[in-house]
């Protein structure tokens, strides 16, 4: 038998000892009972009564605990997690300014570099479409790295793209340097997932993982506002400099507060339903792929209201244009919060198949929003319906990614997928949405919505399907189970 206090798991050090200092029974040393779900013993294996069982139980509802009824090594557990995933967010919110620092500053890019409408918009939307086309082939090529060092990386390679933006002359300068950033932006998404995989294990990472699903309009938020601000003051080349250096900062505190080593997914883990041998890929990736089409149809409602509204907003109630465009960032910004909410809910136990309900709210308020009755204040009313519903479900996809995994390898994989679907459907959604509004009238905003978010959560839910509570159990992660007395 191996004491719990000899168990360590890759880069976070030795695990709390079992109650009352209690040795571990044998058929609870395999790597696959350390679960990112949390639910411990497995279900995955049955290994028949533990007289242990609950004694363990009750030890895993340590992680539910408030931090003033933990122990100090408790709280210090806890307060690691939470810096170390703040290092993680703040890495993808960062990369998520890339994709927004040039909405504010169209304008002087087309007056100073003589683009036109299409380069302008081909410079903006560069950055999704890398996303919408190497997700997958990039998850697939990161698998063998170290993810702490290639997330530095990727925050380098922005940095320094961005820099060279700053310094662009023409077009093709620029078209380059946004594509070299684009690369970076894939490798921050694509990994930062993976990072807090291996921060810890259940309710706490449910939560965290909910919060990550943030970073997308928390970033955007913050680069067409902050870029708004620095560029009227100090010009487009300036703010894109700041943005570059914040970049580089960023990569520079992952690289110093993240350990060396970070747990990472196992290699090979059986597989959750049947013992023994892990099933052949394309039946392993038949829930990540639904979980990824399903969110695409999410993302590309989302992007199409925003992209869509302010024009609404001039057309049917004369609202300006600048102040219809404030008034799409603010609902857009607001949204966010609900994103938390969903962290809340997750960590209390709600199963994400029910979460994902909250979906067909979308286009239930986008009838509303663009229907052309009442007046303005129920139109926006109705439109932060439609950006808090959506925000809840991007963070509950986030979270359901370890459902949908059956074997820790294919954790990247699953965030390739989604990477790469969600670029799809913010590329696909507004021409799609804008053909059928040319074809009719506002009005059809609705029900384009209706039938891409009900064929999305059915999509949702079949990526569900299977879940045997709110915490997904199928993920696991590296553990070092030699016992140290032996090994010396």
């Amino acid at each position: 038998m191996v004491p719990l206090h000899s168990v360590e798991r890759a880069g976070r050090g030795p695990e709390r000892e079992c109650p009352g200092g209690k040795e571990l029974p044998v058929h609870h040393q395999r790597a696959d009972h350390y679960n990112i779900g949390g639910g411990f013993p497995s279900t995955a294996v049955s290994h028949g009564q533990c007289p242990r069982t609950q004694e363990w139980k009750n030890f895993m509802a340590d992680e539910a605990k408030e931090p003033d009824t933990l122990p100090a090594s408790g709280k210090k557990e806890r307060r690691e997690f939470w810096q170390n995933f703040g290092v993680i967010y703040l890495a993808g919110v960062i990369a998520a300014t890339g994709i927004g620092k040039t909405t504010p500053i169209t304008v002087e890019l087309r007056a100073d570099l003589s683009l036109s409408l299409s380069q302008t918009g081909l410079v903006a939307s560069l950055v999704t479409a890398v996303a919408a086309t190497l997700g997958l082939f990039v998850s697939y090529l990161l698998k063998p790295f170290d993810p702490r060092r290639t997330l530095v990386a990727g925050l380098v390679v922005m940095g320094c793209a961005g820099l060279f933006c700053a310094q662009a002359g023409s077009f093709a300068a620029m078209l380059g340097g946004r594509l070299v950033e684009s690369v970076g932006y894939v490798i921050v998404v694509i990994v930062a997932p993976v990072l807090v995989f291996g921060l810890g294990t259940g309710n706490r990472l449910t939560g965290a993982l909910a919060l990550w699903g943030t970073f997308m309009p928390v970033g955007l938020a913050f680069g067409a506002f902050g870029g708004g601000v620095v560029s009227a003051w100090l010009g487009w080349r300036t703010w894109l400099s700041v943005a570059a250096v914040i970049t580089l900062a960023v990569a520079a505190a992952a690289l110093l507060r993240l350990p060396p080593g970070a747990a990472r997914p196992a290699e090979a883990t059986a597989d959750r339903g049947r013992p023994g041998a892990p099933e052949a890929w394309p039946r392993r990736l038949a829930r990540p792929l639904a979980l990824g089409a399903g969110f695409s149809t999410i993302s590309g409602a989302i992007v199409a209201c925003v992209a869509l509204y302010p024009a609404y907003l001039h057309e049917e109630f004369g609202v300006p244009t600048a102040a219809a465009g404030t008034l799409t960032g603010m609902v857009s910004f607001v949204g966010v919060a609900s994103g938390f909410l969903a962290s809340v809910l997750l960590r209390r136990g709600k199963k994400v198949k029910h979460l994902f309900l909250v979906t067909l709210l979308i286009p239930a308020a986008a009838f509303a929003a663009f229907g052309g009755a009442g007046d303005t204040g129920l139109s926006v009313s109705a439109a932060l319906v439609v950006a808090l519903a959506n925000e809840f479900v991007v963070a509950t996809v986030f979270a359901a990614i370890p459902l949908v995994v059956r074997v820790g390898s294919d954790i990247g994989t699953a965030n390739g997928l989604v990477a790469q679907f969600g670029s799809i459907g913010a590329l696909a959604g507004p021409p799609l949405v804008g053909l059928a509004v040319t074809a009719t009238d506002w009005w059809a905003v609705g029900p384009s919505l209706l039938g891409g978010c009900g064929t999305g959560l059915v999509l949702l839910l079949l990526a569900a399907r299977g879940a045997r509570g709110c915490v997904p159990e199928a993920v696991t992660v590296d553990v070092a189970l030699e016992d140290p007395k032996e090994s010396a």
